[in-house]
């Protein structure tokens, strides 16, 4: 699997659309609603055809257990040998030799100007660059390279692109796009050597090897991510799309920056023990990973974000705090991701929190209960701990507010919603931002051209280029959008094709809740009083004042509070508050003072 596939928290969720099979059968989408905004639809960015789909799926699979079983551990292997310094210098000179697949390329396209500033790049880095080790041509002299192909210029010349292919090893393309790559290898110095282009095509793997391998494993659909991927990067190459140099500092600009935590041993999601657990009436076990301590300590339990994965990047972060702390660490995925859906009880679907709150106690049980066992007498000690953020900082506070006062050692909710139905009903905003607008096209290519563009961005250099508010909105809202429908596709037992995504994408949480959970609830004999007063933390004030141990973190301008909601709780918890005035939602959470400020908020207490 060529390309990385941007190691982004937010495009964790962003890239999981796209399946595009022309397999479905009408009556496969019958029971759905009707979208209260049809236009949410026309929002969504497209995939290309794929007819061959069962084809490519198979060709998928056979690269996903080749990386499984042998590329991720020899990478591994690499990685542990040999230097990151080399690494990358192995990576520069290979850069250097595709000099003449894009000379010619731009010449095909007649873009002489790019020509002459990759002619710059060669000379400058073949000879400053010491034979094309270094790339001083873009650090120091800022010339960027102009990355063209012979697919590119097919396309240029009229050439569309119409169906997706996919081949082992060889990764994803299209039939005007593996034509290119024939003609590319006869301009590709590297060809003449077979074994030292092998190597070299490795050596540019090791780097990608992590982020796939976080990829495969969290999503629910990654087929259909690649495709979405490489149609969206191939469109925007060829278009010559280029992101405005617009930038804003605005709360949902902010928000995005939440990428930047990233735990600190970034191989943390390799140290964990995955073990499972079969609680009664769920339809099968269900797996969670676990930081176990070399000594006695008390257990951690970690909640993920909306439809997050027990190993998507923010939850690792915060594992890794809680491990570091002194923990026993246990993390589910959150009650909306597939990996929870798929094995919680028959006719369950995510979102009534009575429900959630009961199902995620008794995994906790089981998993407290099944790590006492397996590491023996006086290993597990102390009360349980419990952190979440954002949705699942809202389950941390619906737990601490239904069980009895003093359950958990230390609680920390970190940017809560207050009221459920208010903060998803905010995604639903941001994602209908550039709605309507005459320049629709223009905003979507340029935020997921900003998004490419940053994928390494970290907190030293920030993003560049920024973007605008518009732009974040977008992209956060996208983000939610297809983790709602992956939810609503495993909670319903749809099959990923089609006909299902175009009934499902213009779907809101609101459609969801009004129209395919509530109606099951009434129909099970839930009270409608308790259904609405389940959506606001209002309701469990007396549970929530009662728990001692329950400390927030919070921003002043989170999106998913209105001003009372972020003064009800303030007024609450009083110094038990973690605040800061910016940071939007969960953006501030990389910022070392707050950081040192969240590790105290949940060290363990000395006996």
């Amino acid at each position: 699997m060529k390309k990385n596939v941007i190691p982004f928290i937010l495009a964790a969720a962003l890239w999981s659309a796209g399946g595009c099979a022309t397999f479905s059968k009408p009556e496969a989408v019958v029971n759905l609603p009707e979208p209260s905004v049809p236009a949410d639809a026309q929002l969504m960015p497209g995939s290309l055809s794929d007819p061959l789909e069962p084809v490519n799926r198979v060709a998928f699979a056979i690269d996903e257990s080749l990386f499984h079983w042998v590329v991720d551990p020899a990478s591994r292997g690499y990685q542990a040998v040999m230097p990151e310094t080399a690494r990358k210098g192995v990576r520069h000179f290979r850069q250097n030799l595709f000099y003449p697949v894009r000379l010619g390329n731009n010449v095909l396209q007649g873009k002489l100007g790019a020509a002459g500033r990759e002619t710059k790049r060669f000379l400058i880095n073949t000879t400053v660059g010491v034979l094309g080790f270094t790339d001083p041509a873009t650090s120091r002299f800022k010339i960027q390279p102009s990355d063209e192909d012979l697919g590119q210029t097919f396309g240029v010349w009229g050439w569309d692109h119409r169906y997706y292919l996919y081949m082992p090893l060889a990764g994803a393309g299209s039939t005007r796009d593996y034509l290119g790559r024939v003609g590319d290898v006869f301009m590709d110095p590297a060809t003449l050597t077979p074994a030292g282009k092998a190597a070299m095509e490795f050596n540019t793997q090791s780097f990608d090897a992590r982020s796939l391998r976080q990829i495969l494993q969290t999503e629910y659909d990654a087929y259909a991510l690649k495709k979405l991927y490489y149609t969206q990067e191939r469109a925007l190459a060829q278009a010559d799309v280029t992101a405005s140099a617009e930038a804003d500092d605005t709360a949902v600009t902010q928000t995005l920056e939440t990428m930047f935590g990233q735990p600190v041993d970034p191989d943390f999601a390799l140290r964990a023990a995955v073990r499972q657990v079969h609680p009664a009436g769920f339809r099968k076990p269900l797996s969670y990973s676990l930081w176990a301590q070399d000594s006695p300590a008390p257990v951690a339990f970690v909640l993920s974000g909306l439809g997050g994965h027990r190993h998507s990047t923010r939850a690792l972060a915060l594992a890794e705090m809680a491990h570091l702390e002194g923990y026993h660490v246990i993390c589910f995925s959150n009650n909306l991701n597939w990996e929870f859906i798929q094995a919680a009880p028959a006719g369950f679907l995510p979102g009534y929190v009575n429900d959630d709150i009961k199902l995620i106690k008794q995994l906790h049980t089981a998993a407290a209960a099944q790590l006492a066992a397996s590491l023996g007498a006086g290993r597990v000690v102390g009360k349980p701990a419990v952190m979440g953020f954002s949705m699942g900082g809202w389950y941390t506070l619906n737990l601490c507010a239904t069980s009895p006062a003093g359950t958990y050692s230390k609680a920390l909710s970190i940017n809560p919603p207050l009221d459920l139905i208010y903060g998803l009903k905010a995604l639903d905003r941001l994602y209908r931002a550039p709605a309507g607008r005459d320049d629709l096209a223009a905003v979507q290519a340029s935020a997921l051209t900003k998004l490419m563009m940053n994928q390494h961005a970290t907190a030293q250099t920030g993003f560049q280029p920024g973007f605008t508010d518009l732009e974040a909105s977008y992209l956060i809202g996208l983000s939610y959008r297809f983790t709602l429908r992956n939810t609503i596709l495993t909670g319903l037992d749809l099959k990923r094709s089609r006909g299902v995504y175009r009934r499902v994408d213009p779907l809101s949480y609101q459609d969801y809740f009004d129209h395919i959970l509530r109606p099951r609830l009434l129909a099970r004999g839930e009270a409608a009083v308790d259904i609405n007063g389940s959506l606001s933390l209002r309701t469990r004030e007396a549970g929530l004042m009662a728990e001692p141990n329950l400390q927030l973190v919070l921003t002043g301008n989170d999106f998913l509070l209105t001003a009372d909601d972020l003064t009800w709780f303030r007024e609450r918890f009083g110094d038990r508050v973690i605040y800061t005035e910016k940071g939007g939602h969960m953006g501030q959470l990389w910022w070392p003072e707050v950081k040192k400020k969240m590790a105290e908020a949940i060290r363990p207490s000395q006996p």
